[in-house]
């Protein structure tokens, strides 16, 4: 008798187990009919612009454009990405894929490893601060935006050039 009942358990949970695999099939077969029936002729994609998959730290001067024409005091801003701009700590601290602004006025970019001068014509940037506003004379200028570490030492490919005129 043990047995019998045992059995009748086992032939309901087979039942069960049946009729769900079947209520499954069903309502699989069901959306995939609606949606074939919602959209029967194929659509065609329209192609993805690629994103850029770049992480290579890189500063830009994101004021003034390059060629633009400004007055005079000139707002500088820049930008940085893929990389982080922090202030310089006391004591001097090298923080890897970590720096701060300095730009030269009218000057080339340092080269990869040179500690960057601390007086003219070269503006340094400790604070982490990305924006300033100077006094430039009338005429051509090329500025360098150039990424400098915990000891102000130049960062291989972390500088960029602007020209612009001041009327």
């Amino acid at each position: 008798m043990h047995r019998n009942k045992l059995e009748e358990m086992l032939f309901k949970v087979t039942r069960v187990v049946a009729a769900t695999l079947i209520l499954s099939g069903l309502i699989t077969a069901t959306a995939c009919s609606s949606a074939e029936e919602a959209d029967p002729e194929p659509v065609a994609e329209e192609p993805v612009a690629e994103e850029s998959m770049d992480t290579s730290p890189r500063v830009s001067f994101i004021e003034p454009e390059e060629g633009a024409t400004v007055s005079s005091p000139v707002h500088f801003m820049f930008g940085a990405e893929n990389f982080a701009i922090e202030p310089v700590a006391d004591p001097p601290v090298i923080n890897q894929g970590a720096g701060h602004h300095h730009i030269g006025i009218d000057t080339d970019c340092l080269p990869a490893g040179e500690v960057i001068p601390q007086a003219a014509p070269w503006v340094h940037f400790g604070d982490a601060s990305a924006v300033i506003d100077m006094q430039l004379e009338p005429g051509q200028h090329r500025v360098c935006l150039q990424i400098g570490d915990g000891e102000h030492r130049t960062i291989e490919g972390l500088n960029a050039m602007v020209s612009f005129t001041v009327e």
